[in-house]
């Protein structure tokens, strides 16, 4: 693996361990198919939470959030929708956003949310 994906895996096991204080349980971690890749999956009770973790050093050309572009959103949309329809699930669903940057960790919940051309 490179550098960065390590560097990757790191923070992703660090947004975990945050989640999991927070009470969520990891369900699944580097979700890859065709269509994307989800960092986290985890339940919040009875939601199915889909996390994108993104990291840098410092806020110096911006947060780490404000790098989850639309192009990226709908990745992991149409992953998320792979992941549901292969696991049958029939829960609520969201999309969150751990952010980390200067040591700090930011969660966003819903931050954003699959459009309802996705579903048709």
């Amino acid at each position: 693996m490179g550098i960065t994906t390590d560097v990757g895996n790191n923070y992703e096991a660090v947004a975990a361990e945050f989640l999991k204080k927070l009470g969520y349980k990891i369900i699944e971690k580097n979700y890859r198919v065709k269509a994307g890749e989800i960092d986290i999956i985890a339940s919040d009770k009875k939601t199915v939470v889909f996390v994108e973790v993104k990291f840098r050093k410092n806020s110096n050309y911006g947060n780490p959030y404000e790098f989850v572009t639309i192009q990226k959103q709908q990745k992991i949309i149409k992953a998320a929708l792979l992941y549901i329809k292969q696991n049958k699930l029939k829960t609520d669903f969201r999309f969150d956003v751990v952010s980390i940057c200067d040591n700090k960790i930011e969660h966003i919940k819903n931050a954003f949310s699959a459009l309802p051309k996705y579903f048709f």
